[in-house]
């Protein structure tokens, strides 16, 4: 069962993980080491943008397409699974497309009503760029979630190293045009330029800070769920080897595991 990740989710606010904890990060060694896709209907464990099984309402279960027969005992461990996972990853993504909602949104208005049709054009493509090469990691529609396969301890030092770094240099590709463009246009006049009366003008260090503090700001938020974060991975590995037990098959694909 193929899943076409990029062509199902390209115009979806992606998003970035804060910054857990750095002592709880280093100590955790929790990973999830496949993708994992939740739905109100369905749970799915991907390999490769591919469908390796898949949990249906909390008690079916199919594998490589192929639906598996089930005894009561198992349900109720594969019911456990389930609903531990449809609490876990949906609070996980949700703190992060928050996070990065926070800093793409602080740069997008400094860019509402300034400069023509053609520069409009050109900076809400960088920041559909840098949105589209950060969709791998975390995605949030409505009650859809997704979730790439990676440790606690890569989130950390992806985000506290190249989340910032990413911002920072959108920010300067787009808010640094937009001065560019307000100096030529009081050099000439250009009818096709708008230039709005009310707009709260940042430098491009200003905005840089804001939207650090605001990171900073969650980052706090989420140290405080770090340890339960932890917590659950570790009580959710129990119960998948319980499932694995039952279910042999399933040992081929381990989505919790500690490194």
């Amino acid at each position: 069962m193929k899943f076409n990740f990029k062509q199902k989710w390209r115009l979806l606010p992606f998003i970035w993980l804060m910054p857990l904890s750095t002592a709880f990060a280093s100590e955790c060694q929790m990973a999830f080491a496949h993708g994992i896709l939740i739905s109100p209907e369905q749970i799915r464990v991907l390999t490769d943008d591919r469908t390796v099984y898949q949990i249906n309402r909390d008690q079916q279960l199919f594998i490589l397409g192929d639906m598996q027969k089930l005894t009561p005992q198992d349900i109720e461990v594969l019911a456990q699974y389930s609903q531990g996972m449809r609490k876990l990853v949906p609070e996980v993504v949700a703190i992060a497309v928050d996070s990065v909602e926070m800093g793409l949104s602080a740069i997008e208005n400094m860019l509402l009503g300034v400069g023509n049709a053609s520069q409009q054009e050109e900076w809400q493509a960088l920041v559909r760029e840098t949105t589209y090469q950060i969709m791998s990691r975390f995605v949030r529609s409505g009650e859809h979630f997704y979730l790439a396969p990676q440790s606690l301890k890569e989130m950390d030092a992806f985000l506290h190293g190249e989340l910032k770094n990413n911002l920072t240099a959108l920010a300067k590709n787009t808010v640094g045009a937009v001065w560019e463009a307000l100096r030529d246009a009081l050099q000439q006049t250009d009818d096709d330029f708008e230039r709005p009366e009310r707009q709260d003008w940042q430098s491009v260090e200003q905005l840089v800070s804001k939207i650090n503090l605001g990171l900073d700001s969650k980052a706090e938020e989420l140290e405080a769920k770090s340890v339960l974060f932890c917590a659950r991975l570790k009580e959710l590995d129990q119960i998948e080897s319980q499932l694995q037990k039952r279910i042999p098959t399933l040992l081929a694909y381990d989505v919790v595991v500690e490194k």
